[in-house]
């Protein structure tokens, strides 16, 4: 299962979850927010667990929408992340006091 989620954090919409069956065949869910309001937005926590919801309901295909007004899958979801080298160090400005080494040689020069 994959949630592909736009904008820089995830918030923008449309968001889409993809699932893939054990017979390979993949179901893609599609959710557009057709809430006027100031009601809050579903999470993609809750969206994920909705479309696996409707999945195992026998919904699927092609493209589907998800259906808010579905009960959520009640069991335990595990989030899986690929592999992904850690991010590099934090950069450093040497400070006024206590200059680099390096720093030193320039300024006398």
């Amino acid at each position: 299962m994959k949630l592909w989620a736009s904008g820089r954090y995830g918030f923008s919409l449309p968001k889409k979850v993809e699932i893939t069956g054990p017979d390979g065949v993949t179901s893609t869910f599609v959710y557009h927010s057709r809430k006027v309001g100031p009601t809050s937005e579903l999470t993609n926590r809750t969206l994920v667990r909705i479309a696996i919801a409707q999945y195992l309901e026998g919904a699927g295909g092609e493209l589907c929408h998800i259906d808010d007004t579905v009960a959520p899958f009640p069991g335990t979801l595990t989030q899986i992340r690929p592999f992904a080298p850690p991010p590099p160090p934090p950069r450093v400005r040497p400070s006024r006091v206590m200059p680099r080494a390096g720093s030193a040689a320039k300024e006398a020069a």
